[in-house]
């Protein structure tokens, strides 16, 4: 029996190949952290993606000191959420809609800038995607920007000009990039995300830095097996899904979390869930329906499977596992181990053998969970209660905990090797959930306001996790759910941004908020640091992230939505952001009257099945970015409606086209469930003069 056939006959959660099949690197020594104090190349400071510093010149005792150094308006009306990245005193930020822009360290001066020109009019996915990125690479001297129309371009670092440029995806059949490039051994890698639209195959692709050339690729979930397999993990994989799985289901997509480990020379895939979301829906047969909500891990030079873990197999729930994950060497039952610490969607928090995927200790909750009591070590598998299983209760579906949002979305969570604690910024709250049978395609309908309604827990948590212990040193609520990333340093200081617009300092060891900066933006991404010239910078990106990506969170909790920024932080800082006058949110009156209950509700059917909040938001609560707030909507622009939606009037500007999706006869209820939405919005708030 040869090794796949072994795996396949085991049907266990965790396969592994022989350690000597993954051809780990040469090196003896790794840089876990910067490999610079003067420098902030990678996303998390250094390939184990830690967002670790070992400066401390800002630390708990001298962080009362810490002033705006400088400031940068950004040129777009989308929010910033990549972490800067630094090189050779010069600050490179990522953009939206296809931008990046470097500034002088010191001074914040503006030294080039570059426009990736979207190529609109796409598809609905990359249109919404093309207004959300998460970031930058930086490997020698080019700087990697991936693309929401699927791009992957290589700048010159100094001057920001073109070296080449990659295909990766198609944006017209519901695929883009959100995410950041992760480089290693000359190599980039990159995924991308059908924005759980059940269409297509997730896939990793691997390019040569420096000259394009496309070396591999990795998909993550099988195709039609009437055709060749790509290898035989995709053989392996085929047999954990149902009857024709490849004709109505689609997922796996690795949009985020990708991350190269020195050490083994592994690439490590964090892959979404698979969808339509409700099992039935999919008719997977109860089958794991590999290689999603898994974390994969393939061989850096070839792409070939080396080992998986599935954190949520036959998946309902939409709980990724594509959050970046975090590599460290731990001392574990009394020996040193390589491990991976992952905390994704569902909930519980892993750390994995980073050399076989095998479980290290017992994954525990880092909140309440409600649709798994405990994860077997023996078998590796949650063992799942009846509680949260929708698809299964009829009409009534199901309270749901985590939300599909996630215990741990995107959002980078750090390391310190100081405190030996992971520093997570955790979102807690439940939704409902239930299947409307009579949709064909089995529309999962979810109430994001659920907890607020019911007066449920409703937040955004800062938990500082123990990795061996496997639990909680200490927790502190800071404010509604979905909120920034984090950075931790030698300065027994972890620092985090949130969505209502304050940037905060906490004691590493305690938790205790020992410093805080009303910024008036948003902030989502983690922050960087580096010392220059015997000065310390922390550096954060502000703004709302994308024009729909905290409208459903914020909705009742007071939203920063002060402009896009890059703020730089001395001790001694002695800058000022410019006044913002506090203004309450009005809207005008809508310029028609509520339509009949039935045309509403199949409106916002109609809204659903199209995927509108991809763009403007769960509710239609947007508006902070280059998409307008549709409940602002007036008469005029009403008039405009066939041509807007059918016609293609924004087309350049990037709204979709729905000509063959949406019918003239639709209109009227797509029109009426905005009406609805906008007399909402209008009762709801101070009525404007």
């Amino acid at each position: 029996m040869n090794i796949m056939q072994r795996l396949t006959f085991a049907g266990l959660l965790v396969c592994a190949v022989p350690a000597a099949l993954a051809n780990p690197g040469s090196a003896t020594t790794v840089a876990a952290g910067p490999t610079s104090n003067r420098e902030w190349r990678l996303i998390g400071g250094g390939a184990y993606e830690q967002h670790y510093s070992p400066l401390k010149q800002v630390n708990d005792a001298t962080v009362g000191t810490l002033g705006l150094a400088w400031y940068a308006d950004m040129p777009t009306t989308d929010g910033l959420t990549g972490v800067p990245l630094v090189a050779g005193g010069v600050v490179y930020q990522s953009g939206a809609l296809g931008m990046v822009w470097a500034h002088d360290l010191k001074t914040g001066k503006l030294l080039w800038s570059y426009d990736a020109k979207i190529r609109f009019p796409t598809g609905l996915v990359a249109s919404w995607g093309a207004r959300l990125s998460r970031g930058l690479a930086l490997w020698q001297d080019t700087v990697l920007k991936a693309t929401g129309d699927c791009r992957l371009i290589a700048l010159n670092r100094r001057t920001g000009t073109r070296l080449w440029e990659a295909q990766s995806c198609d944006p017209l059949a519901y695929k883009t990039i959100t995410g950041a490039p992760r480089v290693g051994a000359g190599k980039v890698f990159i995924g991308n995300s059908n924005a759980d639209s059940g269409v297509g195959r997730g896939f990793v692709d691997a390019y040569d830095i420096g000259t394009g050339k496309h070396l591999w690729r990795f998909y993550t979930i099988p195709g039609d097996p009437a055709q060749p397999f790509e290898n035989p993990a995709m053989e392996m994989a085929s047999k954990t899904w149902g009857k024709d799985y490849w004709k109505h289901s689609g997922g796996g997509s690795p949009w985020e979390g990708i991350t190269y480990d020195p050490k083994t020379n592994l690439v490590y895939i964090g892959t979404d869930g698979p969808a339509p979301f409700a099992p039935t829906t999919r008719e997977s047969g109860g089958g794991d329906e590999l290689f999603t909500n898994a974390i994969v891990a393939v061989n850096a030079d070839t792409g070939a499977y080396v080992w998986h873990y599935s954190t949520t197999p036959g998946d309902g729930w939409n709980y990724a596992a594509t959050m970046p994950v975090v590599i460290a060497d731990l001392v574990i039952g009394g020996a040193q181990r390589h491990v991976i610490l992952s905390a994704p969607k569902n909930g519980f928090f892993y750390v994995l053998d980073a050399r076989n995927g095998k479980l290290v200790n017992e994954p525990k909750p880092i909140l309440p969970v409600n649709w798994a009591s405990r994860i077997d070590m023996k078998t590796g598998r949650p063992v799942l209660t009846q509680d949260a299983k929708y698809w299964e209760k009829g009409k009534e579906g199901a309270v749901v905990s985590p939300s599909p949002m996630g215990a741990h979305n995107w959002m980078p969570m750090s390391y310190s090797p100081e405190t030996g604690l992971v520093y997570i910024p955790v979102t807690d709250y439940p939704v409902h959930a239930s299947v409307d049978w009579a949709n064909s395609v089995g529309r999962v309908d979810i109430d994001f306001y659920y907890a607020l309604t019911h007066h449920l827990s409703f937040k955004g948590t800062l938990l500082a996790w123990d990795p061996v212990k496997q639990e909680a040193r200490w927790r502190h609520d800071v404010g509604p759910p979905y909120e920034g990333g984090t950075l931790s340093t030698a300065g027994n200081l972890v620092f985090q941004g949130t969505t209502t617009g304050t940037f905060n300092a906490y004691r590493a060891d305690t938790g205790e908020r020992v410093w805080s900066y009303p910024t008036a933006s948003g902030i989502l991404g983690a922050p960087s640091t580096v010392e220059v010239s015997g000065r310390q910078y922390i550096l954060v990106a502000a703004g709302s992230g994308t024009t729909s990506a905290v409208g459903f969170a914020t909705r009742f909790s007071g939203r920063a939505s002060g402009p896009p920024r890059l703020l730089a932080f001395a001790l001694n800082g002695s800058a000022k952001l410019p006044a913002t006058a506090a203004v309450a949110e009005t809207f005008p009156q809508p310029p028609a009257p509520l339509a009949d209950a039935a045309v509403i509700a199949r409106g916002k059917a109609l809204w659903d099945e199209n995927g509108c909040e991809l763009c403007h938001g769960v509710g239609a609560i947007g508006g902070l970015g280059s998409v307008g707030d549709l409940r602002r909507t007036n008469a005029a622009t009403y008039d405009l409606f066939a041509d807007i939606v059918r016609g293609g009037l924004y087309k350049d500007a990037g709204m979709p086209v729905f000509a063959d999706a949406i019918t003239d006869a639709d209109l009227p209820a797509l029109k009426a469930y905005l009406i609805s939405v906008a007399w909402q919005a209008y009762r709801e708030a101070p009525q404007a003069p």
